[in-house]
Order: structure tokens, then C-alpha cells, then sequence
């Protein structure tokens, strides 16, 4: 930068970014990002769009908050490149940002790939979705998802797609779901035709 002081708002928001501090990792300080101006929210745009090629899945929602139009092309240059959490946080950012028509299709390929790490961010993601390959994903992991805790996560929110309930971990459905994190996939199976019947779902979209 060429300007001169830095203000405290740039400063807390570097590091918020950069800095070692464990209260930082979750999300960077977008409050004080958009009370930046000129240079400096300049500056604070180029970092988080460095931050891209780290993977560091703060930065998209912080591009997409910030309506930094400059953030869509190295966001969709990063997309084919990103772990799967990434993926998702890019996507979500782009169709925020009006880039893409919805993230959809990458937050369900994200579910189906079976990354540990990114099963439960794809289903944050996924709760606020309706489209048909969400459903399809969610039933597919329902019964093929190797992390138990997801399995069972997908059958709630499959009740939630279905508006079977405003309760987004669907607690007082849990004895339908919780057999799906069984590793018997007779169990799973058997939980998930259920499910199914509920939800009015042909138990045959999950494979």
C-alpha cells in the first residue's frame, strides 16, 4: 500500500486473515472489511483473493459479503482446483455474487464424493437447497457415506427438504434417522426406506 497510516480497521482485518491467533480461523473480520474504503478495501480484496490458491475457505463468503466483482474470476479459475470445503464456499460465493446461476450441483458432487472433511459443510450448505440433486446427494449419502455422522445428518435433512419440520437437526425424528449410522447396511437400508415413505422419495434414488 502507498497509503499512509493504516487505518485499525485494515490492520484488524489483516489479521483476521493472516494472523496466528486461533479466534481468527473460523471467519475473518468482514465487518471491518466493509468499512474500509478506497486503497485500503482495495488491498483487503487482493488478499483475500490470494488467499484462494491456500484453499483458505474464509475467502470466498468474505469476496461475496464485499460485492468484489474482482473476486469472480479467480474464484472460477480456482473452483476445478479446490478440496471440497473450498469448492463449496467458492460456489456458494459465486451465486451470491450472481456469477452463477446456484451452487447446487457442486455442493451435491461435493456430498458424493465421500471426503470426510467435507460431508457435514456440504450439508450446512445443502439446507437452505431444494433442488433435485441436492435430494438425490442427500439420499445417496444417507446410505453410502462413509462418515457415520453424515449418514445420519442427511437423514435429517432430507425431513427438512421435505418440510416435515423447521427443526434443522430434526430432533424428534431422530430414532428414524439414527439407525443410518449403523455400519450394517441391511440396518441403513431398512432406516432409509422409512425415511423414504415419509418424505414421499423412491428409495431407488440412492443407489
Amino acid at each position: 500500500m502507498t497509503t499512509a497510516p493504516v487505518s485499525p480497521d485494515y490492520q484488524r482485518f489483516v489479521a483476521s486473515v493472516t494472523g496466528p491467533d486461533p479466534q481468527w480461523r473460523e471467519s475473518v473480520d468482514v465487518e471491518a472489511l466493509l468499512r474500509l474504503e478506497d486503497e485500503e478495501r482495495h488491498e483487503a480484496e487482493v488478499l483475500l483473493i490470494d488467499r484462494l490458491r491456500l484453499d483458505d475457505w474464509r475467502a470466498p463468503p468474505a469476496l461475496a459479503e464485499a460485492g468484489a466483482r474482482g473476486g469472480v474470476m479467480p474464484m472460477k479459475r480456482r473452483l476445478p482446483l479446490a478440496n471440497g470445503r473450498m469448492s463449496i464456499a467458492i460456489a456458494r460465493a459465486l451465486a451470491a455474487l450472481e456469477a452463477i446461476p446456484r451452487a447446487d450441483e457442486i455442493v451435491a458432487e461435493v456430498l458424493r464424493s465421500g471426503e470426510p472433511d467435507s460431508g457435514l459443510p456440504a450439508l450446512v450448505a445443502a439446507e437452505d437447497m431444494k433442488s433435485e440433486p441436492i435430494r438425490d446427494a442427500l439420499a445417496w449419502a444417507c446410505l453410502h457415506h462413509p462418515e457415520r455422522d453424515v449418514r445420519c445428518n442427511a437423514g435429517a435433512t432430507l425431513f427438512n427438504f421435505a418440510n416435515l419440520t423447521t427443526d434443522p437437526l430434526a430432533w424428534s425424528l431422530r430414532p428414524l434417522y439414527l439407525p443410518l449410522g449403523s455400519e450394517d447396511l441391511a440396518v441403513r437400508r431398512a432406516a432409509f426406506e422409512e425415511i423414504c415413505k415419509l418424505v414421499g422419495m423412491p428409495p431407488e434414488i440412492a443407489g
